[in-house]
Parts: C-alpha cells; sequence; structure tokens
C-alpha cells in the first residue's frame, strides 16, 4: 500500500482554475474576496497563489447539490 505525502501534492495556478470552471481570472478573485472560493495553500515569491488538488477537491465536493442564490 502506498502512503501520500506532500511530494504528490500538485498545486494549480489561478489561470489553470480559471479554465477549468470557464470564467475570467478576475472571477477566481472575486470568489476568493466573496467567501465563494478558499484561500490559495500557497503563494510563490512572486506572489502567484496556488492551490492544491486537495483543496480544489475538497472545495468542489461541498459544492454538490448546492444552488446559486
Amino acid at each position: 500500500m502506498s502512503q501520500s505525502n506532500s511530494q504528490d501534492t500538485r498545486y494549480r495556478s489561478k489561470g489553470h482554475l480559471a479554465d477549468r470552471y470557464e470564467v475570467s481570472e478576475r472571477t477566481i478573485d472575486r470568489w476568493r474576496e466573496e467567501g465563494k472560493f478558499p484561500q490559495p495553500d500557497l503563494v510563490l515569491p512572486s506572489g502567484s497563489p496556488r492551490w492544491s488538488d486537495d483543496t480544489i477537491m475538497t472545495h468542489e465536493r461541498g459544492l454538490v447539490g448546492k444552488t446559486a442564490a
């Protein structure tokens, strides 16, 4: 049985997530500001945010069954 470790974690850019959800990068920022999207797991020295696959999957699982208000 293999164990997961931090070396297995992939981090996604805001651009990747914007493409995934078919929205602009600004929309990702707005969702974060409104509390509708998780804060990044890390911020690179350049200031670029990154989200782990685990964070994204947890967020998406939390959306299942919810409808827009």
